[in-house]
């Protein structure tokens, strides 16, 4: 992948190399930024977008049940639809078992947010109220407004220009790929300059309002014949760890969830994490290579250093996972409890 920049506008610009040399540099509050991806022709690009939308609201729960959060405040803060198809919102938890848990808003009264539970990486629910791992009353969270396949490349509009080239069909057209629950297949994007919506290859519905996930992964094909150009996107770090649903005995696509390079050393993954000898016993990292045009697979051994398959050897803890990258991530074992089924790393930053 070839990434350009990511730079705070806080208080100076910092180059995502610079932030990322200093694993624990210091900002004094959650940052906004822009990251820049290049998209040459002729070639596919693999990237997650690990900046969000700005919050919109923050709050504490008041009450939970097994797919909805409440609040008390006087007056009712949420007056607004969060549910509708063109403009998807999501929750992301603060504090509390589930912090860094996001979640797509589904419904919502002026006091009660219901959520897809399911998280889109795995298509299997966990409820909010999960032994060893419930929301509680007094738990912080905040919502946000989410992307679509219109906000982030365009709509064909004068107010909303295409990023990619169009097409009659998809032979003519680049192409967006996502990867969405485990095991589903992949699903491929195109814009139909003759109906002049996005769609979605061997269906003629209107796809303008397909949600791009939050730090979901993706990849942008380009014709050989159609220019380069760059995705800019600015938005908002997490403020939190990031936490991130899997399977056992499965492999999802992800990303770190971060805008800044992290080194393998730097995913703390917990006791849930398997470590092994070897590849065929360990749970797995795989990171895009754009070079070699395929993903390099990594295991972590008992001592906690790296090793890059088939390399048993070499120690690869510092090896770099740029910003803004697709990972996968595989589980040998299968996952025994809804606790299990997440992966959680320390933030690369601090925030005072």
């Amino acid at each position: 992948m070839r990434k350009k920049m990511f730079y705070f506008l806080a208080v100076m610009a910092l180059a995502v190399g610079m932030f990322a040399a200093h694993a624990q540099s210091t900002v004094a509050t959650v940052p906004e930024g822009m990251i820049n991806f290049s998209l040459p022709h002729g070639t596919t690009t693999y990237l997650s977008l690990p900046l969000t939308n700005n919050s919109t609201c923050s709050d504490t729960v008041s009450a939970v049940t097994t797919n909805t959060i409440s609040v008390d405040d006087a007056p009712v803060p949420l007056t607004t639809s969060l549910a509708t198809p063109a403009t998807p919102y999501f929750v992301k938890f603060l504090s509390g078992s589930e912090s860094g848990r996001v979640m797509l808003i589904t419904g919502n009264t002026s006091s009660t947010l219901t959520l897809d539970t399911t998280d889109n990486n795995t298509g299997d629910a966990i409820a909010l109220t999960t032994t060893n791992f419930s929301v509680q009353v007094g738990d912080a969270f905040e919502i946000f407004p989410g992307d679509t396949l219109a906000s982030v490349f365009g709509a064909g509009t004068a107010q909303s220009p295409l990023l990619l080239t169009g097409g009659a069909n998809i032979i003519f057209s680049d192409t967006l790929t996502f990867y969405t629950s485990a095991g589903a297949p992949a699903t491929t994007y195109y814009f139909n300059t003759t109906n002049g919506y996005w769609q979605q290859y061997g269906s003629q519905a209107n796809a303008n309002n397909v949600i791009i996930y939050p730090y979901a992964a993706f990849c942008v094909t380009l014709r050989g014949s159609h220019p380069d150009t760059t995705l800019v996107r600015g938005g908002r770090v997490t403020p939190v760890p990031a936490l991130t649903k899997l399977i056992g005995n499965g492999t999802i696509y992800s990303s770190t969830q971060y805008p800044v390079d992290v080194t393998l050393s730097q995913l703390q993954f917990g006791s849930n994490w398997v470590t092994g000898a070897d590849v065929l016993s360990s749970d797995t990292i795989s990171v895009w290579n754009a070079g070699l045009r395929h993903f390099d697979t990594f295991y972590q051994e008992a001592d906690s250093t790296w090793r890059k398959y088939p390399d048993a050897v070499t120690d690869q803890s510092n090896f770099t996972i740029t910003a803004g990258a697709v990972i996968t991530i595989a589980k040998r074992e299968a996952v025994t409890d809804d606790t299990g089924a997440y992966l959680t790393s320390a933030l690369p930053y601090s925030l005072n």
